[in-house]
């Protein structure tokens, strides 16, 4: 196996497989990165098993072949390379042999027969997908995703279809819950029932998503998620669970509306938390005529307290909430104004833009 390739478009290439590797060590193949030379192509390929990427390159080839290299080593040489054609070969004994320029490298590589089989992307029935779409709804419901590995369901966003061509994400760790729905799909999807995407796959899907390509290709197949970009490919293996039924949560009867300007409120809450609790991270917010007060108390610290103007006019309440869970959902928010929604200091309350009728987001009140 002999080839020569440009280093930029190489370097690019491994800097994105490079999240795809196996961190853990467990199976040794699996911290490689499995190279592919046939014809004019060179395909880059690591797996974790639960998560695939393949990225294409155009090489000029001498002999075809299959090589697979520690995916740390191989970034690190080519990253350190001047910006010249590299020239790689396979010899004896799996040695590898790396010239740029005056540099000459010779690395150990694993038998190629030793990595997993992936799938063949080329061959899945694709749908297009508006890229600018998924990146908006991915954005909105990532950081609301559990981190209970014994919930192991609620590891992931839930992907479902709703109509026509609109489709609903929605992600919950039991304290909120964020759900968006967009016209992601350019066609009506062939989806019986909703998947859970996990968290690392969806990660990945939304690096992939960077590249600036308005559309790309989606297949839902036996477990599995694909995603087909221009010259990459994704594969994500989906939870098997089942996802719990969020639109019981939803709290009904939250006729208690407060109206305030999000930039306002956003600086507001971040000074007062900085007293917060370390751990819970609760304020108290309370409401009257006209004005909210955020206060937070913390006996190790001091106590911290704010009033903002906001449009409301019900009766004087107060409700606990966490102020970093606020705060992610305020990160993601675009529109200047922010209703917050409210039935009793007991019950959840809804955020969402004024006006934004999409992207709603439940957030638990805490005792404070």
């Amino acid at each position: 196996m002999k080839f020569t390739v440009e280093r930029e478009p190489l370097l690019n290439a491994l800097q994105k497989v490079q999240s795809a590797v196996e961190k853990k060590n467990t199976v040794q193949i699996l911290g490689n990165i499995l190279c592919t030379v046939k014809g004019k192509e060179l395909s880059l390929c690591a797996t974790d098993l639960e998560v695939g990427i393949k990225i294409t390159l155009p090489v000029a080839t001498q002999t075809d072949g299959k090589i697979t290299l520690s995916a740390r080593s191989f970034l690190d040489i080519v990253r350190e390379l001047p910006n010249k054609p590299l020239q790689i070969t396979r010899n004896e004994n799996n040695w590898v042999e790396i010239v740029c320029g005056k540099s000459r490298f010779k690395i150990v590589s694993l038998s190629a027969d030793e990595y997993p089989t992936l799938p063949v992307f080329e061959e899945k029935n694709y749908s297009e997908a508006r890229a600018d779409a998924l990146i908006d709804m991915i954005d909105r419901t990532q950081f609301a995703v559990s981190t209970d590995a014994t919930r192991y369901h609620l590891n992931g966003v839930f992907f479902e279809h709703l109509e026509n061509n609109i489709v609903r994400m929605t992600a919950t760790d039991g304290h909120r819950l964020s759900f968006v729905d967009r016209e992601a799909l350019m066609k009506t999807p062939e989806m019986k029932r909703g998947i859970i995407i996990p968290k690392k796959g969806l990660a990945e899907l939304r690096k992939l998503l960077d590249d600036g390509e308005s559309t790309i290709g989606l297949s839902f197949e036996r477990g599995y998620v694909f995603a087909k970009f221009q010259s990459s490919y994704l594969f994500i293996r989906l939870i098997d669970g089942e996802y719990p039924d969020y639109r019981l949560v939803i709290p009904k009867g939250t006729d208690r509306v407060v109206t305030m300007d999000r930039e306002v409120f956003t600086s507001a809450l971040k000074r007062v938390s900085l007293l917060a609790h370390e751990k819970s991270k609760g304020v108290k917010l309370t409401l009257q005529s006209g004005g909210l007060t955020i206060s937070s108390s913390n006996p190790d610290m001091g106590e911290a307290r704010e009033e903002i103007d906001v449009e409301y006019s019900g009766e004087p309440m107060e409700i606990g909430f966490n102020s970093k869970y606020i705060l992610e959902y305020l990160s993601v928010m675009k529109i200047e104004k922010l209703q917050m929604h409210l039935k009793d200091r007991l019950s959840p309350g809804i955020l969402s833009g004024m006006g934004e009728h999409n992207h709603t987001y439940v957030i638990m009140p805490m005792r404070i």
